[in-house]
């Protein structure tokens, strides 16, 4: 099954992923699952296909990272399809050597799922406004990016959106015919299904998988913006059903199986509009007339076994095949959310378990601007990896943060210093709150001691991080919380002084203070370039910029606003006068972090 080229090919490049030459010969065989012994200075290692025994490699290089002589193992895939989704339409696109480096990532666990989510960010002939300016891929990239996923054993599945989150392309004149609202393809038009056509064929013409991911998520005011006036108020349920139809027949003209964001119809379903609404309640007539499409129920926030079990059985009862999207959260901003992935995927995946999942996934998505490189979190993959060939055991944690040393050399106690930049809860201060926040503006406030929370935890986290200084990662994060710690000392205390007209405190604000900050910034600004430059296509960045450029340019506003008011040339600090009430919006992107005006 195997050919010597492909094994010192898949040899090498897990070598290069772990960093890790193997000293010894290594015999390979092909057999079930996957079987490695080690003994006497000589490997030999059974596997199904190309990616368990590139983990077969992965695990012979743990041996050495871990000075093991002897290893006897025999595993097996609880899951026959696990993976991960990577979002490359949040401005992020990941160069094609860097989705190579990543799928090599994703084979030495023994992963052999990938997904790379695209909006507008792939070539799509007839469009040229698809991806205009934001990096898109041409769709021989996409060959050579299947062929190359192909060699490593990972399948490579296009995951498109055929309904909702189409703004990106649907701000242009070229899109106006196909518009519902403002991000959402108008229904029943046949310049709609024309476009839909054209992705899928441009899709089929790059990629040998039977799977497409064809989106629908989130659609919320489906039906509600041209659609109605065109056609008059109707049974929501009815027009997502009858759209559904049309994208599966396309899907199948190509050769496509579709897998779909099961969201919408657990919405429309539910009273308040809510996917994890347990009382939500799909029509049998729709569950009759559903066409052959995967189900796909995405999940990251819950923490309870047991309503994982729930609603897989609910998407189970609807008599489709069942797949399992999870989170390794990248969408918080600059650094992954370790506390919230573990306390979500753990139960998540042990429902997966017991429920007979096919096919799981962690997405990473990239919301509001993508500030968080994906592979900073790639120490997170083993915990899918691990459920998959090991299954509950009671050393699995130890398994996880091992396989997630060996993949990527980072230290497990430095990744979780990294997910000190988030709080404990779901209430605090997140880091990301904190680069963005306005030091004049109120907009964090909340009860308790939020800003002596958020500086303990930075200032916490930075003595593992400097251990580690030599790598960019590291070093990227300890800045990151430096400037918060700093930031937050000076938003906890700056109205409170002001309000005692401690004037000398205010000085040290202008002349001492913000000049500190501003050379973090600096500094952090050009870590986080090199991270984005080493990975990602520039198209995007200048979102990134752009916010420092603000942040940076309002703070040597403020130092100018408290020099002319010490000096008397401003009778008050009009900000620092306002008093401050509890923060009162869930959305924390950043254009809520900055101001309290809407149209800015």
């Amino acid at each position: 099954m195997f050919t010597a080229d492909t094994i010192a090919a898949l040899r090498s490049r897990v070598e290069a992923a772990a960093g890790i030459a193997l000293p010894y010969a290594v015999h390979v065989t092909s057999g079930p699952g996957l079987s490695v012994r080690l003994e006497d200075g000589a490997a030999h290692i059974a596997a199904e296909d190309k990616s368990a025994l590139a983990r077969g490699f992965f695990r012979l290089c743990r041996c050495v990272r871990e000075g093991r002589k002897t290893l006897d193992i025999r595993e097996s895939r609880r899951f026959p399809a696990c993976g991960a989704m990577a979002d490359v339409s949040r401005n992020a696109v990941l160069k094609p050597e860097a989705v190579r480096r990543y799928i090599d990532q994703l084979a030495s666990l023994g992963l052999n799922l990938l997904m790379l989510y695209t909006e507008d960010t792939y070539e799509v002939p007839g469009h040229p406004y698809m991806g205009y300016l934001r990096g898109r891929y041409t769709k021989q990239e996409l060959r050579d990016i299947d062929a190359y996923a192909e060699s490593m054993g990972v399948e490579l599945v296009p995951c498109i959106q055929t309904l909702g989150h189409m703004a990106q392309y649907l701000q242009w004149d070229e899109a106006a015919p196909l518009r519902d609202q403002w991000d959402i393809l108008l229904i029943d038009s046949e310049e709609t299904y024309a476009f839909i056509e054209a992705q899928i064929r441009s899709m089929r013409d790059c990629m040998h998988t039977s799977r497409i991911h064809i989106g629908m998520d989130e659609a919320h005011g489906v039906g509600f913006g041209n659609y109605f006036l065109r056609h008059g108020a109707t049974d929501r349920f009815e027009l997502l059903r009858r759209h559904l139809d049309r994208v599966v027949a396309i899907c199948e003209r190509y050769g496509f199986r579709p897998i779909m964001w099961s969201d919408m119809f657990f919405r429309l379903g539910s009273k308040t509009n809510d996917y994890y609404d347990p009382e939500a309640v799909v029509p049998q007539e729709i569950i009759d007339r559903l066409p052959a499409v995967d189900l796909c129920y995405w999940d990251y926030y819950h923490k309870d076994e047991a309503f994982f079990n729930g609603m897989l059985a609910g998407h189970q009862r609807m008599g489709r095949e069942t797949v399992f999207a999870g989170g390794i959260w990248t969408w918080g901003g600059f650094l992954p959310h370790v506390k919230q992935t573990e306390a979500s995927m753990r139960p998540a995946l042990r429902a997966c378990l017991a429920r007979g999942v096919k096919t799981v996934f962690a997405t990473l998505w990239g919301d509001d601007g993508a500030e968080t490189n994906l592979f900073l979190a790639s120490s997170m993959l083993p915990m899918f990896s691990e459920v998959c060939w090991q299954g509950e055991t009671e050393d699995l944690e130890r398994e996880i943060a091992l396989s997630g040393e060996c993949l990527t050399g980072l230290p497990d106690e430095a990744l979780h210093a990294m997910g000190e930049f988030f709080a404990d809860g779901d209430r605090g201060i997140a880091g990301k709150h904190l680069v963005w926040g306005d030091i004049l503006l109120p907009l964090l406030y909340d009860e308790g001691d939020p800003f002596g929370e958020a500086q303990r935890r930075m200032r916490g986290a930075l003595p593992v991080l400097r251990q580690h200084e030599e790598r960019l990662d590291c070093r990227y994060a300890a800045r990151l919380m430096e400037l918060c710690a700093r930031k937050a000392e000076l938003m906890g205390s700056l109205r409170a002084r002001y309000l005692a007209a401690d004037r000398a405190y205010l000085a040290a604000v202008a002349n001492e203070a913000i000049p500190a900050l501003l050379s973090l910034y600096d500094e952090l600004l050009g870590l986080h370039r090199r991270l984005w430059e080493r990975d990602m296509r520039r198209f995007g960045w200048e979102v990134i910029a752009l916010r420092y450029g603000a942040a940076t340019g309002r703070l040597r506003d403020v130092q100018d606003e408290l020099a002319r008011y010490l000096s008397g040339e401003l009778e008050t600090i009009e900000e620092l006068d306002a008093a401050p009430l509890p923060a009162a919006r869930t959305d924390r992107r950043f254009r809520s972090l900055i101001t309290s005006t809407v149209d800015y």
